[in-house]
């Protein structure tokens, strides 16, 4: 059953910052590939239903992106497979904003092991703000703005992931 993660984010107050939580879900049936493991686009899927539940917590849900002819565009992602995940377990995704503008997003996603913890993958993904009507970039809206601005303090205050802005390349002697 995949399970969206309803936002609980609030200003750092007297809250330690941390990760928000964004998308759960056992593997189901149809991502599992012929090597008996989960599929590499279906982690991919996994991940884009994290942003939509991002998005979400920045204040861009259905009817506000509706109302307002906003939305979010990717414009990169990089994912780094760790370790396999098999049919019927369970997966747990968690963000972390790196970075932050006027209308681009720097998002860090991680998914885990629902049960033992471990890391699965990762995927940082590059966001843009965009105005539907335009189909142009656009500032964020000042309510959107004001809650990236809250939870980019906040998560300024968090260790960058190791892998964070790496590239990919075969390593040369």
């Amino acid at each position: 059953m995949i399970k969206f993660l309803t936002p609980t984010f609030h200003s750092l107050g007297t809250q330690m910052p941390q990760m928000i939580n964004l998308f759960e879900s056992d593997v189901l049936t149809d991502w599992i590939d012929y090597n008996g493991h989960m599929n590499d686009a279906y982690y991919v899927v996994a991940f884009s239903k994290a942003i939509d539940a991002f998005m979400v917590h920045i204040g861009l849900n259905e009817d506000f992106r509706s109302e307002h002819q906003v939305s979010i565009y990717t414009l990169q992602s990089m994912v780094q497979y760790l370790k396999e995940v098999m049919e019927g377990e369970p997966i747990i995704i968690k963000g972390q904003l790196l970075e932050s503008d006027n209308k681009k997003l720097r998002l860090y996603m991680t998914m885990y092991h629902g049960k033992a913890n471990d890391e699965l993958a990762t995927m940082e993904t590059l966001l843009l703000h965009m105005n539907m009507e335009l189909h142009r970039a656009a500032p964020f809206l000042p309510t959107t703005a004001t809650l990236v601005e809250s939870m980019q303090d906040s998560h300024n205050a968090l260790e960058a992931p190791m892998n964070a802005g790496k590239g990919i390349s075969l390593k040369r002697k």
